[in-house]
């Protein structure tokens, strides 16, 4: 059996480790640090775990678990907290009990892996033994949706394995647009058929799926394959390019982004 994970936080070179070498007994999903993100993917991963890698800004990580558990869409999952000593020390500290799980680093990948998977087997047995209370965030509520006042913003799907660029762009683009990031490819079908995306930015280079395959999918997805898709690369080279056209997308963009240029290209795809 797998487990399914979302993780967030930590640095890239930690989670990229722990997919490496965990996944076999995971099937992991990594999120931004934007509650809107974190959401999203609940909703449609609906993960046996949620794991925050936090640093020293552990305040502002325990008040953002506080809202998820408190939204509708959790679905009752356990919180792991993966974090210095000194960070658990102080969680440890508080009168509440946030997380459900502390795990203090260092620790190696293997022993984080065994960590999580004795406390989700320990948790099923409990669960097994005594059935517990369906917890009130659980309960099937119907998806929160913008207010009807309030004018619909063209939904941006970004879709990169570099946290930098997906701050940015949700940064640069969020007054404008509703904007997802996704760290990679791997569940973009499953989203791409429970909502509705005016656009895809696809990085073309990642480690996971290549910008082509996912691309590949998005066309052999029926709901799906009118979508209007721009590439990023940083590979400038004329047969890279080349490689990038035949796949025939609507657009692409070289990285470092131009904000005018993908502002424009944005205009142009979604009206």
């Amino acid at each position: 059996m797998k487990y399914r994970l979302l993780m967030s936080g930590g640095s890239s070179a930690i989670v990229s480790e722990f997919f490496r070498f965990t996944d076999t007994k995971f099937k992991c999903l990594t999120t931004s640090s934007c509650i809107t993100d974190i959401l999203n993917h609940f909703e449609i991963l609906q993960p046996d775990a949620y794991i925050c890698f936090i640093d020293v800004k552990y305040d502002e990580a325990l008040s953002q678990i506080e809202d998820i558990k408190e939204n509708s869409v959790y679905n009752g999952a356990p919180v792991i907290v993966v974090g210095s000593v000194e960070v658990c020390n102080a969680i440890e500290s508080r009168p509440e009990r946030i997380p459900d799980l502390l795990i203090k680093r260092p620790i190696s990948t293997d022993n984080l892996a065994l960590s999580i998977v004795r406390f989700l087997e320990k948790r099923a047995e409990t669960a097994k033994s005594s059935p517990a209370e369906i917890p009130a965030s659980a309960e099937v509520s119907p998806v929160h949706s913008a207010p009807a006042e309030a004018p619909a913003k063209k939904h941006i799907l970004v879709v990169d394995d570099d946290r930098s660029i997906l701050k940015l762009l949700k940064s640069a683009l969020s007054d404008e647009y509703e904007v997802t990031a996704m760290l990679n490819g791997v569940l973009v079908d499953k989203f791409l058929d429970s909502r509705s995306v005016d656009l895809i930015i696809l990085d073309y280079e990642m480690p996971i799926e290549t910008g082509a395959d996912v691309f590949r999918r998005i066309k052999n997805n029926k709901k799906a394959e009118n979508i209007p898709v721009c590439f990023l690369t940083g590979v400038s080279e004329r047969e890279k390019i080349l490689e990038i056209m035949r796949l025939k997308p609507h657009s692409y963009l070289l990285k470092p982004i131009e904000m005018d240029m993908l502002r424009s290209v944005i205009s142009n795809l979604t009206t």
